[in-house]
């Protein structure tokens, strides 16, 4: 688990709500949010680590504390889009498999390998893949989604369309291939 220990600081107007105690509520769901749409659990701490230290430093142009958790939210998704646009370019070999490492589970890679679902993400397109995960795993509405990656809810609502498409073309084809 993720903890900030950060110092107190006011936001802009006196206000004396902190920002461990504001971002600090959003880490558990942030965290899970990150491992799905990253796949992998280190992936998902630094990046989670990455946006706490983003919004460290955006922390006293924030206006509205009130709207720190979609704030948060954005910085977040952001930090995982760049992630993942990083992994596409550069090869990356897991050294459990070459050193034989005893304990190298990684929840998320685990659980979505194990699930058709999760290898049916694979298939997605990263922009698919993050409004997949927040949709279904972050249980956020279109409307929401949209404010979150900055988008307007008719593409949240399109990307969400050719995702579902997709997902259930690849489950499809892979029932076939169990049979």
């Amino acid at each position: 688990m993720v903890e900030v220990q950060l110092a107190a600081t006011s936001v802009a107007e006196g206000t004396e709500t902190t920002f461990s105690a504001v971002i600090g509520r959003e880490l558990p769901g942030s965290y899970r949010l990150a491992g799905y749409i990253l796949g992998d659990a280190v992936e998902a701490q630094d990046a989670v680590q990455e946006a706490l230290e983003r919004a460290w430093a955006a922390w006293p142009k924030l206006r509205n504390p009130d709207a720190a958790n979609v704030w948060f939210g954005r910085i977040l998704v952001n930090v995982c889009r760049t992630r993942l646009a990083v992994r596409k370019r550069t090869t990356v070999r897991d050294l459990h498999e070459d050193l034989d490492l005893a304990d190298h589970s990684d929840p998320f890679r685990d659980s979505l390998l194990r699930d058709s679902v999760g290898r049916a993400l694979a298939e997605l397109t990263d922009d698919q893949r993050i409004v997949i995960v927040l949709r279904f795993w972050g249980r956020l509405s279109m409307p929401e989604i949209g404010e979150r990656l900055g988008i307007p809810e008719g593409t949240a609502k399109s990307r969400q369309h050719y995702a579902l498409e997709t997902l259930r073309r690849v489950l499809e084809r892979d029932e076939e291939d169990q049979r």
